[in-house]
């Protein structure tokens, strides 16, 4: 059977698992909880949510990609950068065809095990959602658990973080996973303005422990890739090296791998 994996990676806190091929993460406090992304609606998120906790339950996008976004009908409303509303509106609109092409594309690389079939029956139909605009600063406080967000465009131009202050964990979507697109046209950023949004929370990494990934890893990871990610592109735009024409199982274009960990995507044209 199917599984879809929920790790509790540190107190009160669980990586749910869209069967591997995204992550979202549900903090709970005393008197609420949050919802880091919601996944691509594969499988019903808020049952697994509804099991995990009795508190009413918040949900905060890190980024508008559909496959972070894509279950926001099953909660109703979340909160995002406004930077990134119009991105998440056009990617729902594509609705079960962008999912069912999630599934077939991602799962034989990120869910090997999962077949095609098992993962079509889980799409999840589309509904009326509510987005909230979240800005840089604010701060959601569940209840002697404080979590706030950091905007840091760069994979998309309304990307955020969440600083889970208590617990000393950065949430970062898709700034910081195993590879970084910077490569999605308009809606990226340059490399410049990625840098200077991962500087930001180099700056300060006193306040946190481990770095909590959008995509492959199903625990908490070192947060020193942030310091990689920085080296990384401090050398392109240096002009000290420069990405070669590539391709993998899951992407492709002008590609730079840094230190055997850390892969950057992104467009020679936009550097700066």
């Amino acid at each position: 059977m199917l599984t879809k994996p929920v790790i509790e990676i540190a107190p009160r806190t669980w990586l749910i698992s869209e069967y591997k091929l995204d992550n979202m993460y549900l903090l709970e406090g005393d008197t609420g909880a949050l919802l880091i992304d919601c996944g691509a609606g594969i499988g019903n998120a808020a049952e697994t949510v509804r099991g995990l906790t009795d508190k009413p339950v918040t949900v905060a996008i890190t980024h508008g990609h559909f496959d972070h976004d894509g279950a926001a009908a099953l909660f109703g409303e979340i909160h995002i950068h406004p930077l990134d509303i119009a991105l998440s509106e056009q990617g729902y609109a594509q609705g079960e065809q962008a999912r069912a092409w999630y599934a077939k594309s991602r799962g034989p690389v990120r869910n090997p095990k999962a077949s095609e079939e098992e993962l079509l029956a889980l799409v999840q139909k589309n509904g009326p959602v509510r987005r909230i605009p979240m800005e840089d600063g604010a701060v959601f406080d569940l209840g002697g658990r404080t979590v706030e967000v950091i905007h840091t465009p760069g994979h998309s131009l309304g990307s955020v973080c969440f600083l889970d202050r208590e617990s000393r964990l950065l949430f970062t979507g898709d700034m910081a996973n195993d590879s970084l697109l910077l490569n999605c046209g308009d809606s990226s950023s340059t490399v410049k303005e990625y840098n200077e949004s991962m500087r930001r929370l180099w700056a300060r990494e006193s306040e946190y422990d481990a770095i909590c990934l959008g995509h492959d890893a199903l625990d908490k990871m070192d947060k020193t890739a942030i310091a990689d990610y920085i080296d990384a592109t401090d050398k392109l735009l240096s002009g000290e090296t420069k990405g070669e024409k590539g391709q993998n199982a899951l992407h492709g274009g002008t590609g730079y791998r840094y230190n055997h960990r850390v892969l950057i995507w992104y467009d020679p044209a936009r550097l700066a």
